[in-house]
């Protein structure tokens, strides 16, 4: 079978939400409430003071199938920036880290930058970890700019 390979993705990404800074700070600032807008998310468990385990759905691509799971400390700084970072707790296989940042858009919108790295450890062989690398990265942005279309229906007052 061989080892586990770790593929990192990188992600930047931005969306304007109409709602004012502080709203958004305190929504994307509730990290299991705002989990939800999260795609392929099972669960989201607050597991210490600022720590919360993510949980995925099982994902399969070919004969590759794994859960994402991590734990990450939140950092933030009370107004406009929202830090994490992987802590590798017990069962994790992936690694995580990243921050949001919020910035004023006129009088009453928000742009919200998404920026993130994400490892996880994948059981792939080795002839098949190009190929894997790719579909990693496609993944990952297809579900940053899906988490961010989800937060701007969530604060826009769509409700799903």
């Amino acid at each position: 079978m061989g080892g586990m390979a770790k593929f990192p993705t990188e992600v930047d990404r931005s969306i304007t939400v109409k709602a004012p800074i502080d709203k958004v700070y305190k929504y994307l600032a509730d990290v299991v409430g705002s989990s939800k807008c999260i795609p392929g998310l099972a669960s989201c468990k607050r597991v210490a003071g600022d720590t919360y385990r993510f949980t995925y759905e099982e994902r399969s691509t070919g004969p590759v199938s794994m859960t994402v799971q991590y734990t990450a400390r939140y950092d933030n700084d009370g107004k406009s920036t929202i830090s994490f970072a992987g802590t590798a707790a017990t069962g994790d296989n992936t690694d995580v880290d990243g921050k949001i940042v919020l910035s004023k858009s006129g009088a009453d919108a928000t742009k919200i930058t998404l920026r993130q790295t994400i490892a996880p450890d994948t059981p792939v062989p080795t002839l098949l970890q190009g190929l894997i690398r790719g579909f990693a990265q496609k993944e990952a942005n297809a579900t940053a700019a899906e988490y961010l279309a989800n937060v701007k229906r969530a604060l826009e007052g769509k409700k799903a």
